[in-house]
């Protein structure tokens, strides 16, 4: 099924990400990283969790790179780990032997920056950064909104056109709300919308609300196949004054 809503959100407007904030991200990531980056200049760039962790002030669970298709990956990736084998997916190959996991992600392959940040479902992600080796500067970058919803903690749903897991941003929506942010009705229906896309209504009767149960949570579990969707603990608690509102 085609959704209705996919692309409509397309139009950015890049900015330079502050330079204080530049200069924090650079200096927070393992020295390794930072030498190949400086070497092979655009050829490698930084983008999303990882800039938001550390302007936030979150948890910083890996960095994600961006270094075109599978093979350039490898090869910068062995570069960082001539040692030791790195663990490979059909989405990405991690490095965990450093500082901080490096992911290359060679799923989806860009031509320039501003590409990948429009290839990230949610705008709180949309955050770039590289070494110009023109200028033999940082450079770093972001789309318009980016700024002001990391400040709301909100999650923006940017309608990316990329191939993906249906059911992927429905779960990184519940990860990003046990970190405190939260989504308008309208992304939310559009994160849905997006999820409707790995329905194909010609399996059962999608009147029936036990089969389209079903099908969701098969969807999810595509993303999440250790079942973690399932545990309690998953969701976010309530605080008090929402138990006292009802």
């Amino acid at each position: 099924m085609k959704d209705p809503n996919r692309g409509k959100i397309m139009d950015y407007n890049m900015k330079d990400l502050n330079p204080m904030d530049l200069s924090l991200c650079v200096r927070r990531l393992p020295k390794s990283l930072k030498d190949i980056m400086i070497k092979y200049g655009d050829q490698i760039i930084v983008a999303g969790g990882y800039i938001r962790s550390v302007l936030t002030g979150e948890y910083i669970s890996d960095v994600d790179v961006f270094a075109g298709d599978k093979i350039r990956s490898l090869g910068f990736a062995t570069m960082l780990s001539p040692k030791s084998s790195p663990h490979q997916t059909d989405n990405a190959i991690t490095i965990r032997n450093l500082s901080l996991s490096v992911q290359f992600i060679h799923r989806w392959v860009y031509d320039n920056p501003s590409d990948v940040l429009k290839s990230f479902d949610f705008s709180i992600c949309q955050a770039a950064i590289w070494f110009n080796s023109e200028s033999e500067k940082w450079v770093g970058i972001c789309t318009d909104r980016y700024y002001m919803d990391l400040a709301c903690k909100r999650l923006h749903y940017c309608n990316p056109i990329r191939n993906e897991d249906a059911g992927g941003s429905m779960l990184r929506v519940l990860k990003y709300y046990q970190r405190g942010y939260r989504i308008p009705l309208d992304s939310l229906g559009a994160v849905i919308s997006r999820l409707c896309n790995g329905f194909r209504f010609d399996d059962g009767d999608f009147k029936d609300e036990e089969w389209r149960a079903k099908i969701i949570t098969g969807l999810l579990f595509e993303v999440d196949p250790n079942g973690i969707v399932a545990h309690e603990a998953y969701f976010p608690r309530e605080t008090e004054e929402e138990k006292e509102s009802g």
